[in-house]
């Protein structure tokens, strides 16, 4: 990583936040900044995803083996959303990648998962007017997903916790 990617992610992240209406801590800004600056021109492993996390907490990996693999799954979510929709909810990888910091014992990015995710994807996409993926972010916790349900009517609540049979007020 250099400092003009450096200068680029922050960039980013300072229009996600703008985007999404997602205030971050000064610490999750920048955390949030250099881990997307490490990850241009990587390679983002998205594939079986929960099955290389699942093996590195039962390997007892290290702290900085744990965080790499929450930090992708944070990418994955951010950018991949479609692809890992394809093998389960969003819901699923966003509460891996919650529990995977917090394996870390980095409590602030575990907590700061959605807004992190809602920032990075707010900078990259326009909207999204598919109400399905909309329900399921906001059934994730994304704060956007819920603002953009409510400018529509829909309140999402407790009783539509299985999509063919919960209920959606419009």
């Amino acid at each position: 990583m250099n400092p003009s990617q450096l200068a680029i992610a922050s960039d980013f992240v300072k229009t996600g936040m703008e985007k999404a209406g997602v205030p971050l801590t000064e610490n999750l800004e920048a955390y949030l900044s250099i881990t997307f600056a490490r990850f241009m021109g990587e390679t983002i492993r998205v594939d079986l995803l929960t099955v290389r996390i699942t093996e590195a907490m039962d390997a007892r990996a290290s702290r900085d083996m744990i965080r790499a693999l929450a930090d992708e799954c944070l990418i994955a979510c951010a950018f991949f959303e479609a692809r890992l929709r394809r093998a389960g909810a969003i819901r699923h990888y966003v509460g891996l990648g919650q529990m995977t910091y917090d394996a870390a014992d980095m409590t602030e990015q575990a907590y700061g998962f959605m807004p992190m995710r809602d920032v990075i994807a707010s900078a990259a996409e326009s909207s999204s007017d598919d109400s399905r993926i909309l329900i399921d972010r906001a059934r994730s916790g994304s704060s956007t997903a819920r603002k953009e349900l409510e400018t529509q009517n829909v309140v999402v609540g407790p009783w539509g916790k299985d999509p063919k049979t919960g209920l959606l007020w419009r």
